[in-house]
């Protein structure tokens, strides 16, 4: 365990250090050649770079300027092409085989503007610069009740299984506030303040197709983030209970996930719908077998609820309000899905007619028992890509305005039936 007393206990990551390759570094060796290997130690983290490559290693041994590194270079670096040696450090690396380690009560700085991350693609399975690094050999790691700033990855970033962050305060790191990265299982990320990250998400499960085991999001408060949460590639994936504000892209990204709960969270932009510029939440990449349920979306930008490519997905029981777009908008590649009992009102209420409160597009879609009202085109729209859709017994409001309508149909196949036009 590593306790502090507050504030008052605070990591910081050491300014970079960087020197020039002294000659050119070939592929599959150990050594590298640098102006001054004196400005270095053993046991660093560096990242070998040019302009044309890089790569993440650990220095074993220092002969005058002749760094060894620990493992063979994965690529050639050039002196004429800009070719250097730099520090690239985390605060916290907890690697090989560590269990039941805890972190707590303590400010983690990862001085970010005397930092350049080293890595190669977003998800490596090792690379430095977060404030606290987690490998994946680890297991039931916790951080609770810190600080963690200003990394030049993320605040924290976990591989391992069985980790718990909890009631942190994570803030302006150049990636995410808080990383899950693939291949994790029970993990817990509760409680957790994560907001006006730089480029990046508040939280972030998984990446790409990538896929993480069973994640619980639950209780956390992401503002002023790209996008709030990110869940991408994972099963078992739970979003619960967040409060999402005034995220520049999507309050809720879901991104190729399979068996996958969004249940009660609380997702808002700013008064004058600047923010969620994509979507209060966003599904897209073959998401699979999941339930969005209960939630709370208004003041987007974009839409309320847009699924780009998605099966068997229940949208039942949230509340769509103040939304600029279609409240609702299910793609030409969303189907064989439920969208049942929402509430929908002023939808596209700053615009001139242009978004509907629920618009299906692709096939084999319910639209079921939904309350609409102030919609400023259609309440329900149905493309001409949309067949077999059932469209029943839903609540609809007429817009008095042009077009005139509640239920546009442009369908094949539709079935209506027992809707009412108020």
């Amino acid at each position: 365990m590593i306790r502090g007393v507050g504030k008052a206990t605070r990591f910081k990551t050491a300014n970079k250090v960087q020197e020039l390759i002294a000659s050119d570094a070939a592929a599959s060796q150990k050594e590298v050649q640098v102006a001054v290997g004196g400005s270095f130690e053993v046991g660093q983290h560096v990242c070998v770079r040019d302009d044309s490559a890089s790569e993440v290693n650990e220095i074993s041994q220092i002969n005058g300027d002749v760094l060894t590194m620990v493992n063979d270079l994965a690529n050639q670096y050039e002196v004429a092409d800009n070719g250097r040696v730099y520090t690239c450090h985390s605060t916290f690396y907890v690697t090989g085989t560590s269990k039941n380690i805890r972190i707590t009560n303590l400010l983690v700085d990862g001085n970010r503007l005397n930092q350049e991350f080293g890595r190669t693609g977003y998800y490596p399975l090792e690379h430095q610069g977060d404030c606290v690094r987690v490998s994946s050999t680890c297991s039931f790691i916790q951080v609770d009740h810190c600080w963690i700033k200003s990394a030049a990855a993320h605040g924290i970033c976990s591989a391992g299984d069985d980790c718990r962050y909890t009631e942190n305060d994570c803030w302006d790191s150049e990636y995410d506030g808080i990383n899950i990265e693939p291949e994790c299982d029970r993990i817990l990320v509760r409680g957790n303040l994560c907001h006006d990250q730089v480029s990046w998400n508040g939280i972030q499960v998984g990446y790409m197709t990538n896929p993480t085991g069973s994640v619980l999001v639950i209780g956390n408060h992401c503002y002023n983030n790209r996008q709030g949460i990110a869940a991408q590639g994972g099963a078992n994936v739970a979003i619960v209970g967040n409060v999402l504000e005034n995220n520049r892209v999507d309050g809720i990204s879901l991104y190729s996930l399979d068996r996958f709960n969004v249940t009660g969270n609380l997702i808002t932009g700013a008064d004058d719908v600047s923010d969620m510029t994509t979507s209060g939440i966003h599904i897209e990449a073959e998401c699979s077998i999941g339930t969005i349920c209960g939630n709370t979306i208004e003041l987007t930008a974009g839409y309320g609820i847009y699924g780009e490519d998605g099966a068997y997905i229940t949208i039942n029981g949230n509340s769509i309000r103040k939304i600029k777009k279609h409240g609702v908008y299910v793609a030409a590649l969303f189907r064989d899905s439920t969208i049942q009992g929402n509430s929908l009102v002023d939808i596209d209420s700053l615009d001139a007619a242009t978004y509907s409160g629920i618009l299906v597009a692709g096939d084999r879609n319910a639209v079921v028992g939904n309350r609409l009202d102030n919609c400023d085109k259609y309440a329900i729209e149905i493309m001409g890509t949309a067949d077999r859709t059932l469209c029943l017994g839903n609540h609809c409001y007429q817009y008095t305005g042009s077009p005139v309508g509640a239920i546009i149909d442009g369908g094949t196949n539709t079935e209506s039936a027992h809707n009412i036009i108020a």
